[in-house]
Parts: structure tokens; C-alpha cells; sequence
């Protein structure tokens, strides 16, 4: 099977997302953060449209890259597995909302559903890593799976409500740019 490589305007589109999307979580850092981490963010969004523009499989490998630069933002690790929960996973597999796109790439109404459905696969896995993880951390007499929904809850709802609200413009834009390009 023959592999297509990514041009070097691919590359460059990539890199600058990914940067978007650091600078977009040092930005959303002056808002509180979570004990053992976790904040509201808009990073998602890039990743999203690295996933539209590019694939799932770049947008896999480009959310597990940011997945990676977000740890050495905030380098608290507390397990190690949450490498591959909370980072790695968590971000890499935001990309599978990117099916969505293969029902109607021009639906608005599909594009803000596929930033819902990241940020819920993200929530997912920040979840599983809380009821694996970081269930020690639970009050007295709560469960760990009322915890970890709680606990990731707070900053994973606003988060998703702000990636629907500010990804519809940002969507706009971009499809009417398409159009453009198109009709050149």
C-alpha cells in the first residue's frame, strides 16, 4: 500500500493549528484548574479542524502531538497510565468525531455536532482515567464513578458549550473560504 505524504502546505497548516491550539490552553490557563488537573479550554477546536481539513488519521496523530505538548505545559503527572488517558487518548481520539464529516462535510449543523461528540469522546476518556486512576481521591461514601463524572463534569460541559458556540463562526468562515477556493 502506498502511503501519500503530506505536503509541505499540509505540514505547515498542521503546525500552525497545533500552535493555535497551546497558545488557546496558555491562554484558557488564567481560568482555575481542576486538583489533579483538568480546565475549561477551547484547544479542542483546532484539533477539530486539523481532523476536517486534513483526515482522521492526521487528526489522530495531531491530538496525540498536542496530547504530548499539553503535558509539558503542565507537567503533573500523578500515574502513569494517565499519560495515555488523559493525554495521549483524551486528545489523539478527539479525530473520530471527524466521522461525522464523512455523512456531510458542508453541515453546519454536522461540523458544531462533531465538536460536541469530540469534546464527549475526550470527556470519555478523562472519565475512565478518573474511575481507574483516581478513584482514591473520591469523598467518603462517594462512588468513584459519581466522582470522576462530577469531578471532570465541571470543566468538561462548559468546555463542550464553548466549542459548539465559538466552532459555528469558525466553521462559517472556513466553508465560505472553501467555497471561494472552489469557484477560483
Amino acid at each position: 500500500m502506498k502511503r501519500n505524504p503530506l505536503s509541505t502546505q499540509q505540514m505547515t497548516e498542521i503546525a500552525l493549528l497545533l500552535s493555535l491550539a497551546l497558545v488557546i490552553e496558555l491562554i484558557f490557563g488564567v481560568f482555575p484548574r481542576q486538583p489533579q488537573g483538568g480546565s475549561i479550554s477551547l484547544s479542542l477546536l483546532p484539533l477539530i479542524i486539523i481532523t476536517y481539513r486534513q483526515g482522521i488519521k492526521t487528526g489522530v496523530a495531531a491530538g496525540a502531538v498536542f496530547g504530548v505538548l499539553n503535558l509539558l505545559l503542565t507537567p503533573v503527572l500523578y500515574h502513569w497510565a494517565s499519560l495515555f488517558l488523559d493525554y495521549l487518548f483524551a486528545f489523539g481520539f478527539v479525530a473520530l468525531a471527524g466521522l461525522l464529516f464523512h455523512i456531510n462535510r458542508k453541515s453546519t449543523l454536522l461540523f458544531v455536532a462533531a465538536l460536541g461528540l469530540g469534546g464527549l469522546i475526550r470527556f470519555a476518556f478523562h472519565f475512565t482515567s478518573g474511575v481507574v486512576l483516581f478513584g482514591e481521591f473520591a469523598p467518603e461514601g462517594q462512588s468513584v464513578w459519581e466522582y470522576s463524572l462530577v469531578y471532570n463534569g465541571i470543566y468538561m460541559i462548559p468546555t463542550i458549550v464553548l466549542l459548539m458556540l465559538v466552532g459555528l463562526p469558525f466553521f462559517l468562515i472556513m466553508k465560505e473560504q472553501l467555497n471561494r477556493n472552489l469557484n477560483q
